[in-house]
């Protein structure tokens, strides 16, 4: 008892729909072209030619709601493509800043400005700063 795969079922039908097949189709392609189409058809336990008629039968241009689809997705992803180009161009300039970034320096500035300010009572507050660390 021979086990028929959905594929070979398929198979089985589309030869017995179309009848005794007569008609060449010489169709060029390259030895790397061959060398694939050959190893797909294998691959989907087809011969060579039934694979490409099936593949022929299969084709068809996309309709123009699939065109206009395509050309929005399109636009979204060249949109989304820009977007990450310019993240990208940030966190370069971020990384080139955080590898020149002179903590000392900082801190020494933003010390200087702090003492500046005259709205601080810096004796007051080191005082109670203190009377906190001693408790």
């Amino acid at each position: 008892m021979k086990i028929y795969h959905a594929h070979d079922m398929y198979m089985c039908m589309a030869t017995q729909l179309h009848g005794a097949r007569s008609s060449r189709l010489v169709v060029l392609v390259s030895p790397a072209e061959k060398q694939r189409i050959a190893a797909s058809a294998a691959a989907a336990d087809m011969t060579v030619s039934d694979y490409l008629r099936t593949a022929a039968e299969r084709y068809s241009e996309p309709s123009e709601a699939e065109q206009m689809l395509m050309r929005e997705l399109l636009t979204q992803l060249e949109a989304a493509n820009a977007s990450t180009e310019r993240a990208f161009a940030a966190l370069e300039a971020q990384q080139v800043r955080a590898e020149t970034f002179d903590e000392d320096a900082y801190r020494t500035k933003v010390r200087a400005e702090l003492q500046a300010r005259t709205d601080i009572d810096w004796d007051a507050l080191g005082h109670a700063l203190s009377s906190e660390a001693r408790q």
